[in-house]
């Protein structure tokens, strides 16, 4: 045994330190396997790519089959939420601050920084505001994921869980309303000279 433990040490050792030594199993080294888009005998179809089996869902995919399209955002209104009951405060507060926070406000009032600093003319959707009051989750839901007038998609960033904290974290603001002294005061309207 000691004969076989100091004849690998000695193989093992080159003064050479640019040559990778005595190769052993070299059919790891040489694979034998076919390449990706080569015919292959072996296959049905005859080639070694093929697709996924039949009824093979991805795990950390989500089929949301919907465009950015106001059409498709009434179909969407279907969804349910199913987090409804599950909501994660801290986890939404933190995706909310992440994606949301610069653009719709502290409050969802539409008065985030990008906004309020004139970087970016268009003023955001406002939470409070009847249209947004009036939505269901599943059109909030489509809203983040496909995005909604000049916002673009949060699909790719956002898991298909934190989108549902999402619009739990909406409806929080909304139920809890904006705080009286950040509700903009109304312009007073100038006596016109009769």
């Amino acid at each position: 045994m000691g004969v076989v433990v100091a004849m690998t040490f000695l193989m093992s050792c080159d003064e050479d330190r640019n040559e990778p030594g005595w190769s052993y199993f070299n059919d790891m080294e040489h694979s034998q396997a076919y390449e990706t888009w080569s015919e292959n005998p072996n296959m049905p179809e005859g080639k070694t790519m093929t697709g996924p089996v039949e009824g093979t869902v991805a795990t950390h995919e989500y089929a949301f089959n919907f465009e950015k399209t106001p059409e498709d955002e009434l179909k969407a209104a279907t969804l349910a939420n199913p987090l409804a009951d599950d909501f994660d405060m801290d986890r939404a507060k933190q995706k909310y601050d992440q994606y949301c926070l610069m653009c719709h406000g502290e409050n969802g009032d539409g008065q985030g920084h990008l906004f309020t600093s004139k970087k970016y003319p268009i003023p955001p959707s406002n939470y409070h505001d009847e249209r947004a009051m009036n939505k269901t989750d599943g059109q909030l839901f489509h809203n983040i994921r496909a995005g909604f007038g000049v916002m673009g998609a949060h699909g790719p960033q956002l898991s298909v869980e934190d989108t549902w904290q999402l619009v739990n974290y909406i409806r929080h603001l909304q139920e809890e309303g904006v705080p009286e002294s950040e509700t903009p005061e109304p312009e007073e309207e100038s006596e016109s000279a009769e």
